[in-house]
């Protein structure tokens, strides 16, 4: 009898051990491709859903991507998703904290972000996952390239470093990383000084991301990939510095239009873009870049198809705010124009994700966190501003979400979004400017003060409001900024 309960004991241990070893590895893999200053339109899957006018701004020639259409075209893409501020710091903490720039003190670049706010990384730690930062973070301060900040969270962080645009790096005997180029200074330096399919950083980042997978592969885990591509300086490695070279791109239909002496301050012209040769050099450079980009994804979905894990991984693509490439003779970021702060989103994950699902309700980088946490089951959250996704990934349609979002620059202007209309408020002496993304997609028409657009404006300045009052945005108390919203609310 004796021996007969100890066998049972032992079979009903090894069945308890084996269930939960399953319900272990049944979470979810959580892998999230980040690339920095990042236009759209360099998107295959997103120029597919437009018309030639907007989709091919530098003419005929475009980066074909097919590993990113092909997580589109299996996953979930969203056509407006907004950074909660279209600048590197500012967009990033939204990114992992869920909460509004201003909210963890990264208002503007170079901050150190908040501790008191809990990160997606550091909430699947009490899930049981294995979390690793890989690539640029760009949220502690000043250091450059600032090797393993702060990890906020993260298990393993020794291939993070803080910021800089470094282009090869290097990684000694014993496992540390660091920058392989130098100027005639001696001082690290942004040169491309040789850098190979091995060393070059999209590259090198991607085989620490691969490395990282298969050390952790046996539990449940959480890789960030934060490539400091396809952003300035200008450079990329052979052959893709070769692919574009000859080729005689258009500047974008906005380039020499839409601007006067009643435009606000954010509707700005860039000195860099009069060089001709200068934009040919940088937009040849930043489509080989994403070309680079997009060859890596290539490379992690066979790895993960190989290791047997793509179907229990959710891969997620983004960018933290756009760069305008010459759209409304500007470049980089900094403006609500879509070129500026519209950002890609894709999502893949086979068994839980219908293919070619398209979400086109306005969201920003605040809703990640919630959304990340949920897709890995996490039930007890975090209070964040953000919301949770999975509802419109699963309904693009829901009626019952709420149909707008915002997006800021400190100190200069906050812009509430529907999936038509844009109505930005800045601090310069300018009119507020209503944008009808419809029937101007090019963004060069201020319908502000015309009598068929007064409702919509009264309701994206009520919303506004609300936004500035649950979230104590700063903006509340800039004089300037409340009067234009109050003339709005009152006269209307």
């Amino acid at each position: 009898m004796r021996k007969i309960i100890h066998t049972n004991i032992l079979l009903l241990f090894a069945f308890t051990s084996l269930s939960s070893f399953a319900q272990k590895v049944q979470k979810p893999n959580i892998i999230w491709i980040i690339t920095d200053e990042h236009n759209f339109r360099t998107l295959g899957c997103y120029r597919d859903l437009m018309d030639d006018t907007q989709a091919k701004q530098w003419g005929d020639k475009v980066v074909e991507t097919p590993n990113l259409d092909w997580l589109a075209n299996n996953g979930a893409l969203f056509t407006s998703m907004y950074a909660a501020s279209p600048v590197c710091s500012p967009s990033r903490a939204s990114m992992f904290t869920g909460q509004y720039p201003h909210t963890v003190n990264m208002s503007v670049n170079n901050k150190i972000m908040n501790k008191n706010y809990p990160t997606t990384a550091a909430i699947l730690n009490q899930q049981g996952y294995k979390t690793g930062y890989i690539g640029k973070w760009h949220l502690s301060g000043d250091a450059k390239p600032g090797w393993a900040p702060d990890s906020y969270g993260f298990n393993d962080n020794r291939y993070m470093f803080n910021r800089g645009h470094w282009k090869k790096f290097g990684m000694k005997e014993d496992g540390t990383p660091f920058i392989d180029s130098k100027d005639k200074k001696g001082e690290l330096s942004y040169n491309m000084n040789g850098a190979n399919e091995k060393t070059y950083s999209t590259d090198w980042l991607m085989d620490r991301a691969l490395n990282f997978i298969e050390k952790n592969k046996k539990d449940p885990f959480y890789c960030v990939v934060s490539l400091p591509e396809p952003h300035g300086p200008d450079a990329v490695r052979a052959p893709y510095d070769t692919l574009y070279k000859d080729v005689k791109f258009d500047m974008p239909r906005t380039f020499t239009e839409g601007r006067n002496e009643h435009s606000p301050y954010w509707r700005k012209k860039d000195k860099q873009v009069n060089d001709p040769k200068k934009m040919q050099k940088m937009i040849a450079t930043y489509f080989g870049s994403v070309k680079c980009i997009d060859d890596n994804i290539g490379k992690l979905i066979t790895s993960l198809k190989e290791q047997k894990i793509l179907d229990n991984t959710i891969i997620l693509f983004s960018s933290d705010h756009g760069d305008l490439l010459g759209e409304h003779n500007q470049i980089n970021k900094g403006a609500p124009f879509e070129g500026s702060a519209l950002i890609p989103f894709i999502v893949y994950h086979s068994p839980t994700i219908t293919p070619g699902t398209i979400v086109k309700k306005p969201v920003n980088t605040t809703d990640w966190m919630p959304t990340f946490l949920s897709m890995a089951g996490v039930k007890n959250q975090p209070k964040s501003a953000g919301r949770d996704l999975t509802p419109l990934i699963h309904k693009p349609e829901l009626k019952t979400w709420n149909d707008v979002t915002f997006s800021r620059i400190h100190k200069r202007w906050l812009a509430v979004i529907n999936d038509r209309y844009k109505l930005a408020i800045d601090v310069s002496k300018s009119a507020p400017w209503l944008i009808d993304t419809k029937i101007d997609p090019d963004e060069l028409i201020n319908h502000f003060g015309e009598p068929s657009y007064k409702d919509i404006t009264l309701k994206l300045a009520k919303s506004m409001k609300v936004y500035l009052k649950e979230q104590k945005d700063p903006f509340e108390k800039d004089s300037k900024f409340m009067t234009k919203l109050n003339n709005i609310l009152m006269n209307n």
